[in-house]
């Protein structure tokens, strides 16, 4: 079970990441209920949350999760310690503290734009930012801290944002028309045959000569040769009167 967990909690993770741009480190707001509910189970939220969310995280509270913890008395005395050791978000209700819950609403706004991440045990808390989209949820289940699914509204905007992504923007729809021509020309001109070129003929420095023939006009050269090998020369003599002649030329003068 604890290692679907962890698989539902990097597909939520990477969720928010696409959509929304959420990255480390993750900044937890916390409020009262969740850090009492966390003393209860004996849970250390510090040590849990980076590993539930595998990656840097940042715990928070605000003026006002302080002041309504400080007013509870002895029955928030632990969390209202815990709570002192966390990082202060400024929310500008100093002189005149609010209740946790709407302090919390004002610091996600409309649209989350801080990427805050909620862990509370208050449903209607959670009911009510379920309604902003980008805002991810955490609550403890007994002892197991839970990311809540995607609401809706986070996956309303996420659809549109991907639908916008296909649509052209404003400074593309002018060059549409010439886009459209382009690719109209394109495709006719595939439609048009091409010329089909004519087949050339072999090249004839390219062809080789047939043996055949260059041994039969090789044979006549090789049966002279072996008539004057039968019949030799005649020899000449060297004379320095009369020049060179043979031996037959210089009886018969």
């Amino acid at each position: 079970m604890r290692v679907k967990r962890h698989k539902n909690h990097r597909r939520i993770l990477r969720f928010f990441r696409l959509a929304f741009g959420v990255q480390e480190p993750y900044h937890v707001l916390v409020d009262g209920t969740f850090l009492t509910h966390a003393l209860q189970q004996k849970v250390h939220v510090k040590e849990q949350l980076p590993k539930m969310l595998e990656g840097r995280t940042t715990p928070m509270v605000t003026g006002c999760v302080l002041a309504e913890l400080r007013a509870l008395g002895d029955r928030a005395l632990g969390a209202a310690i815990i709570a002192k050791g966390y990082y202060r978000v400024k929310c500008g209700h100093d002189s005149d503290p609010i209740s946790a819950s709407q302090c919390i609403r004002t610091q996600i706004g409309r649209h989350n734009e801080r990427r805050f991440f909620v862990a509370t045990q208050d449903k209607e808390l959670r009911q009510a930012l379920r309604a902003v989209p980008g805002t991810p949820l955490l609550h403890l289940n007994g002892p197991v801290p839970q990311l809540e699914e995607p609401s809706d509204a986070s996956r309303a905007v996420k659809s549109e944002n991907e639908a916008k992504k296909l649509r052209p923007a404003d400074w593309e729809k002018p060059k549409l028309p010439e886009l459209k021509a382009k690719e109209a020309h394109a495709k006719a001109k595939a439609e048009f045959p091409k010329k089909q070129k004519k087949r050339k003929g072999v090249n004839p420095l390219c062809q080789q000569k047939s043996k055949k023939a260059k041994s039969v006009q090789q044979a006549p050269p090789l049966a002279a040769a072996a008539g004057e090998a039968a019949a030799p020369k005649a020899k000449r003599v060297r004379s320095r009167r009369m020049g060179t002649r043979t031996r037959a030329e210089q009886e018969d003068r």
